[in-house]
């Protein structure tokens, strides 16, 4: 989907659409907490008004406005464009591998000069690029293999006994 917003609000919503959901929320809970000045907007209110207004607030009637929403949608400052690329790297690596991690920079770069200077996201997917994010760590799967694998090697030298 064509995302029309510009500056942080429209690279942070370019981050929510080709992310994994539980890492765009890692990361754009970093970013409100590093950057609050981003938010401004809807830091001095004219978004609480709003998400009533919409029905974007949950019951006890606080916003819920997703952080892309809440950003700003005016030109971004060059020393956040360096910390969400920070962020980004640092909270992403687990789930690519060295190639993936340097097409990401690449292209998360070539997403927040384009924030910088108050333009919408360029048409660009990280899938396209062949970045995709695997789970981190071991899956139940390999450690399963790697079990049977290591049984039969220990049985075949005889450190286990039939």
């Amino acid at each position: 989907m064509r995302i029309t917003d510009t500056g942080t609000r429209g690279f942070l919503k370019w981050m929510r659409q080709e992310y994994p959901p539980a890492l765009y929320a890692k990361m754009a809970q970093q970013i409100q907490q590093q950057i609050p000045q981003a938010f401004s907007g809807y830091m001095l209110g004219a978004w609480r008004g709003l998400a009533r207004l919409n029905g974007f607030a949950d019951s006890s009637g606080t916003a819920t406005v997703d952080t892309a929403d809440a950003a700003n949608s005016s030109a971004m400052d060059p020393g956040w464009a360096a910390d969400i690329s920070q962020i980004i790297g640092t909270s992403s690596a687990a789930f690519t591998n060295v190639e993936q991690a340097l097409n990401q920079q690449k292209i998360v770069n070539t997403q927040l000069q384009q924030a910088q200077a108050g333009k919408t996201p360029l048409p660009i997917t990280l899938s396209s690029s062949g970045i995709t994010f695997g789970s981190a760590g071991w899956t139940v799967g390999s450690l399963t293999v790697i079990a049977i694998v290591g049984y039969f090697g220990l049985k075949a030298v005889g450190v286990l006994k039939k």
